[in-house]
C-alpha cells in the first residue's frame, strides 16, 4: 500500500506540470508564482445499518500548504486538534485520515485512507448515546474521473482557487476506481455478540460537473457521480463470487476571490454500499468540508528598499 500510494503520488505530481491548453475566454490562471494555503476541516467515516446510525467523534483538523507552481514542489500538513463533540458524552475516536484531493485540467483524482475506531449512536435529547468503543471501520480507496470539458470547464478554480473561472460552464464526466473496506467488532441490532467483514470493490461511474459564475468574484459549483461497483469478501472472489454496489460521489463548493487571494467552502460525500456475508445493507460515507485561504505570491521574502 505504501508503494502504491508513493506512485500514485508520483503521477499526480508529473501530471501537475504537463502544459495544457486551455480557453482563455472562459478560465484565467493566476500569474503569481507561489501558493500558500490555511484551512480548517473536518472528516468523517459514518455507516447506516437501516436501524443505527454509526458515527464518530471526529475532531477539527487545522492546516497549511505551499507549492511553486508548474514543478512538483508541493506540500500540506494538517493537525486534527479538538472533537467536535464532548468525549465524556460521546467517547472518543481514534483516527488515522489521509487524503489527497488532485484537480487537473483533464483529470481529477482522490485518494483515501481513513481508519476510524470508537462510534456512538445518538438515541435523542432525553437519552444517552450508545457507545461502541471497539467498533474500528476501515476504508482505502481511489477514484479517477475524467472531465470532458477541460478547456473550458476548470476543476482548479472550483475546488483548489488556483485558477478563475470567467464564464459559467460544465463538463461531462465518467470515472472509475477501486475500494478496500474492513470492519470489526461491530454490534447490531437482534445479533449476539460482535462480527466483522472484508470486501473489495471496483468499478465505475459517470456524471456531470458545472460551475455557475455568479459575478465577478462570487462562484457555486457542484457535481454529481453515480455508478456501480463490483466486488465481494477476498475469500468469496476467489470462489467465483462477485456483487453489483451502488455508489455516489458528489462534491458542492462556493468560494470567493480577488486577484491574489480566495476563501472557499467545500464538501466532499462519498457513498458506498456494503453487503456483510448475510447480505444485510450497511450504507458507508465518507463526509469532508474544509474552509480554505489561498494566498498567490511572486515574491516570498521582499527585500527592503535602500
Amino acid at each position: 500500500m505504501k508503494k502504491l500510494l508513493l506512485g500514485l503520488i508520483i503521477v499526480l505530481s508529473v501530471s501537475c506540470i504537463r502544459a495544457q491548453k486551455i480557453d482563455t475566454t472562459y478560465i484565467r490562471p493566476y500569474p503569481q508564482k507561489y501558493r500558500i494555503s490555511g484551512y480548517l476541516s473536518t472528516s468523517s467515516l459514518e455507516i447506516d445499518d437501516t436501524e443505527r446510525h454509526y458515527t464518530p467523534n471526529y475532531p477539527l483538523n487545522t492546516g497549511i500548504g505551499f507549492a511553486i507552481k508548474n514543478t512538483i514542489v508541493g506540500v500540506q500538513l494538517g493537525y486534527g486538534f479538538i472533537p467536535l463533540t464532548d468525549k465524556k458524552k460521546y467517547g472518543k475516536t481514534k483516527t488515522r485520515d489521509f487524503q489527497i484531493h488532485h484537480y487537473g485540467r483533464k483529470m481529477i483524482f482522490d485518494i483515501f485512507f481513513q481508519d476510524y475506531r470508537g462510534f456512538y449512536v445518538d438515541k435523542g435529547k432525553d437519552q444517552d448515546p450508545e457507545m461502541f468503543r471497539s467498533m474500528s471501520v476501515k476504508q482505502i480507496g481511489m477514484e479517477a474521473t475524467y472531465l470532458f470539458n477541460g478547456k473550458r470547464f476548470s476543476s482548479k478554480a472550483a475546488f483548489d482557487l488556483d485558477e478563475i473561472q470567467v464564464h459559467s460552464t460544465g463538463s461531462w464526466l465518467v470515472g472509475s476506481g477501486g475500494y478496500y473496506y474492513q470492519l470489526k467488532g461491530m454490534e447490531r441490532s437482534g445479533m449476539d455478540g460482535t462480527y466483522g467483514l472484508e470486501n473489495f470493490q471496483l468499478g465505475i461511474n459517470g456524471g456531470y460537473a458545472y460551475s455557475w459564475v455568479v459575478s465577478k468574484r462570487w462562484m457555486m459549483t457542484g457535481t454529481i457521480q453515480a455508478g456501480a461497483n463490483f466486488g465481494n469478501a477476498p475469500k468469496l472472489l476467489k470462489k467465483g463470487k462477485v456483487e453489483v454496489y451502488p455508489t455516489a460521489f458528489a462534491r458542492i463548493a462556493g468560494n470567493y476571490h480577488k486577484n491574489n487571494w480566495g476563501i472557499s467552502f467545500a464538501i466532499l460525500i462519498n457513498n458506498k454500499i456494503v453487503y456483510p456475508v448475510k447480505r444485510e445493507e450497511l450504507n458507508l460515507t465518507a463526509i469532508t468540508m474544509q474552509l480554505s485561504y489561498v494566498k498567490h505570491l511572486d515574491d516570498l521574502f521582499k527585500s527592503k528598499k535602500k
